[in-house]
């Protein structure tokens, strides 16, 4: 279709998911283990993908992943509308891996098992969620395609109370921190659309862009404050192996960003990181001012490793990841 006299065009969606994705588990799993940033934007929760296809009993789990706190979330793929079989296959992996999130991703989610996902949220204490999602396909007239998940149950006030209740129980000190975050991300939002902003809670960190190589971060430490990419694929390996061949090209890559970098491979851990750090800065004692300087640095900065990073970092992940299953880490 056309544009119109604005330059407009119309959003068309699919009919069949599968004109995309041909095969769920050999198709549409691995292309969501390879972009779970982009269901970690949806529900505003940054995801780490430890395994697909994953035995728990006599079934396979499409993708098990966790959470920024080390949570056990599971993740069930239906390229089709709901039904009774997939929703007991929900609960199976739920309880057999004692998730704390479980996420069923469909074509379309039936009333009864609407209700039954928000039965479950009603009735189960604040450490267990459970979501549903609504999967599409988009584009407008002959312009690339485009995925679409809608969420269209979620755990209970998740979208607005959530932040407001880790407020209220948050000390004075990570609430300072809480409304720096969100300031930040105020900034970013201004500028650079390709971040979305997450919900912030009451750690001393915050993580955003979440990917196949693990995510972005805020963090502040007992030594000072910095904006990092935090490496952790699920897998030591793969984790090191991304590392190590960025850390090869760390002279051009710093020179592309506009600033010095730290290289912490870690060795003793499963994770890495590579981070940039603001000198002397203290939330606690920063005047109007200096607060204020800090959240355009960080901004600035989260920004430019996004920017110079993220593509890379995707690629060399699902290299990594395609080796480790393949058997070519030791």
């Amino acid at each position: 279709m056309a544009p119109d006299a604005l330059g407009l065009g119309r959003l068309e969606r699919l009919a069949n998911p599968r004109k995309v994705w041909e095969h769920e588990a050999n198709d549409f799993t691995p292309w969501l283990a390879a972009n779970i940033d982009v269901l970690s934007d949806v529900i505003g929760l940054p995801l780490t993908v430890v395994g697909q296809e994953v035995l728990v009993g006599d079934f396979r789990l499409d993708i098990h992943a966790t959470d920024p706190a080390g949570k056990t979330v599971i993740i069930e793929n239906q390229l089709e509308p709901s039904d009774h079989s997939h929703l007991g296959q929900l609960l199976v992996y739920a309880s057999g891996l004692e998730a704390s999130t479980a996420i069923w991703i469909t074509t379309r989610l039936r009333d009864e098992h609407r209700s039954a996902l928000t039965w479950l949220n009603e009735r189960t204490d604040s450490d267990v969620r459970a979501f549903g999602i609504e999967l599409s396909v988009v584009h407008i007239g002959d312009s690339l395609k485009a995925p679409v998940l809608d969420v269209v149950v979620e755990p209970n006030d998740w979208a607005k109370a959530a932040k407001e209740m880790s407020k209220a129980a948050a000390s004075p000190k990570n609430q300072q921190r809480m409304a720096f975050f969100e300031d930040v991300f105020d900034q970013i939002a201004a500028t650079y659309t390709a971040i979305r902003t997450p919900k912030t809670q009451t750690d001393s960190w915050c993580s955003f862009a979440s990917g196949p190589f693990g995510y972005y971060c805020l963090t502040f430490t007992k030594q000072g404050y910095r904006v990092e990419i935090y490496l952790d694929t699920g897998s030591k390996p793969s984790t090191k192996q991304i590392f190590d061949e960025l850390s090869a090209d760390r002279e051009p890559l710093e020179e592309a960003v506009g600033f010095g970098l730290a290289w912490d491979r870690l060795d003793d851990n499963r994770s890495s990181r590579i981070a940039t750090y603001l000198d002397g800065f203290d939330l606690g004692t920063a005047d109007a001012t200096a607060r204020q300087q800090a959240i355009q640095w960080s901004a600035n900065r989260a920004v430019a490793l996004h920017q110079h990073f993220d593509g890379r970092l995707r690629s060399v992940a699902k290299t990594a990841k395609a080796a480790e299953l393949a058997g070519g880490h030791e």
